[in-house]
């Protein structure tokens, strides 16, 4: 069976406007899983969103357990908390 080139979710109601997309980015770039909301706002998927927009994202899905914060040296990251997100399609390329 091949791997999934996307992964894309169901039926989430985020209140911020950014959720969503913060979320489709960290899941389907691996190295934008363990982020700062200040890394995510450099992203180019998310340039039409303000910095103040994805830190209301991050907030929002850390509130509601879709990301884990993660300590390191240099501070906190964010890790998107897969167990939490039962309501995913996994879409396959050719």
């Amino acid at each position: 069976m091949p791997n999934p080139t996307e992964i894309s979710l169901l039926n989430y109601h985020f209140e911020a406007a950014a959720c969503n997309e913060v979320l489709t980015v960290m899941l389907n770039k691996s190295d934008k899983d363990y982020s700062t909301a200040d890394e995510l706002s450099q992203v180019t998927e998310l340039a039409q969103f303000s910095y103040e927009e994805i830190r209301d994202a991050v907030n929002e899905l850390h509130r509601r357990g879709f990301l884990l914060e993660v300590k390191k040296p240099y501070g906190y990251v964010y890790a998107v908390n897969k167990l939490r997100i039962s309501n995913m399609e996994f879409v396959y390329g050719a």
